[in-house]
């Protein structure tokens, strides 16, 4: 269900991104770099999100980066993923963006269509060879690079194998499972065991791009530049939660607006309240750490119990990006190259940002990676076969989504919105972002 931290954020930050927009088209910043460049001093801060392995992994890069760069000094900025998006919008509108910033897909193509980014292209001390075509174009808007893939990641359910055990339930065959399947096994473990619920709501944006590629259709239409859905399709998802709230066990109204704003470590699954849920395959040593519990990948479930229509896909963990207010772009295109092309940082980094795209790191972090991290290259590798193209980065505009999918949601879930108004009036809300784009 998260980034790591909670991935709901509050109204601000889409407040913000327009403030963003308003700024940097008043003060003409260029997205090519050309405004900016290596006359710097060598001081940069590098921003991120996360919990505190995070944290202390990026330290630990900064430290090792600095024993071979003494001259280099680098600040880092790092938060939860709901503040994190909050102050970046913020210190762009100020004209004061960090150096070197962690991304993500829901904003990269805001932030580069309204000036924000660098073109990583255009930066010579940045090696992108070994990169390949794929995995760079999710980071393009336009003709430019302006997001280097940390790495690759998938959204799963995870499953906490402790609590299937207390209830005597096996685990689910996940290439064969339907979404009857997931009700049937969800409303048993809620039923089986004391103050558990079943599972946690798949209730954000990427579980209904999920959804809607079960049935044919996508979030956005990347070529005409409208949703990418029929109402239908979405008054279904909607009609979806509603049976995991009513029928399968699931979380109420209340438990979900708790849970989707707390920290990631307080949530249900992480707290062995749930037995399902839905992260990234990089979270998962995180919640086994958080829970203490035994915590396994599934993938998800289909309409047809065919693997191949689940609607999953490879993701780009997350991207690093460089401002375009840099006034040492060439200082922040080391550091990202180091941080893409190292070996030294992608051993403290492991599979925590997703297994790594450059085949050479890769290989390289294998003989370091535990029991967990392991399991999460495995089963990358396992569900490759059934993976469909990723959609494109969500377009200009849209960068708020997320917030409106979350508010819609909870309508929906206290009953104060029917499935097909909140359809209709989300439909027409994220139409109107996407316009105003």
């Amino acid at each position: 269900m998260r980034n790591t931290s909670r991935t709901t954020r509050t109204l601000t930050a889409a407040s913000m991104a327009v403030a963003l927009g308003l700024t940097l088209g008043a003060c003409g910043s260029g997205a090519s770099g050309e405004s900016a460049g290596g006359g710097g001093d060598g001081n940069i801060r590098w921003s991120w999100w996360g919990s505190d392995p995070r944290h202390q992994a990026n330290q630990a890069i900064i430290d090792s980066y600095k024993t071979e760069n003494p001259d280099v000094t680098i600040e880092g900025e790092y938060g939860d993923f709901s503040g994190y998006w909050d102050k970046l919008a913020t210190t762009t509108a100020g004209g004061d963006a960090p150096d070197v910033i962690t991304m993500d897909e829901k904003y990269l193509q805001e932030y580069a269509g309204r000036g924000a980014l660098a073109d990583l292209s255009d930066l010579p001390n940045l090696d992108l060879s070994k990169f390949d075509e794929p995995s760079l174009a999710l980071g393009e808007y336009e003709d430019g690079l302006y997001g280097l893939s940390t790495g690759q990641n998938a959204y799963v359910v995870m499953v906490n194998e402790d609590l299937f055990a207390k209830a005597g339930i096996p685990i689910p065959d996940d290439t064969t499972w339907t979404w009857d399947d997931y009700y049937r096994i969800s409303k048993e473990v809620s039923e089986k065991l004391d103050g558990v619920t079943g599972t946690e709501y798949g209730a954000q944006d990427v579980d209904l791009r999920v959804w809607l590629r079960q049935h044919g259709e996508s979030l956005y239409n990347e070529e005409e530049g409208t949703v990418g859905y029929s109402t239908e399709n979405l008054v279904s998802w909607f009609e979806h939660l509603v049976t995991v709230r009513d029928e399968a066990g699931g979380a109420t109204a209340a438990e979900y607006t708790e849970d989707a704003s707390g920290t990631f470590e307080a949530g249900t699954f992480p707290t062995n309240r749930a037995g399902f849920g839905w992260y990234w395959s990089n979270q998962l040593a995180a919640l086994q750490t958080a829970s203490g519990s035994k915590v396994s990948m599934l993938r998800a479930p289909s309409v047809n119990g065919e693997a191949a229509d689940n609607g999953m896909y490879y993701k780009a963990s997350m991207y690093w990006s460089i401002s375009s207010q840099s006034d040492d772009q060439e200082a922040a295109a080391d550091l990202v190259n180091y941080l893409a092309n190292n070996e030294e940082a992608a051993k403290k980094m492991l599979v925590d940002r997703g297994v790594p795209v450059n085949p050479d790191m890769a290989e390289a972090i294998k003989p370091e990676l535990n029991e967990s991290d392991q399991t999460v290259v495995d089963f990358l590798d396992e569900i490759e076969p059934d993976m469909k193209d990723a959609p494109k980065p969500s377009p200009v505009g849209t960068g708020g989504v997320q917030d409106v999918v979350q508010r819609y949601v909870s309508e929906v879930l206290f009953d104060t919105l029917t499935p097909q108004q909140a359809a209709d009036q989300m439909t027409s809300e994220i139409g109107g972002m996407i316009q105003a784009g």
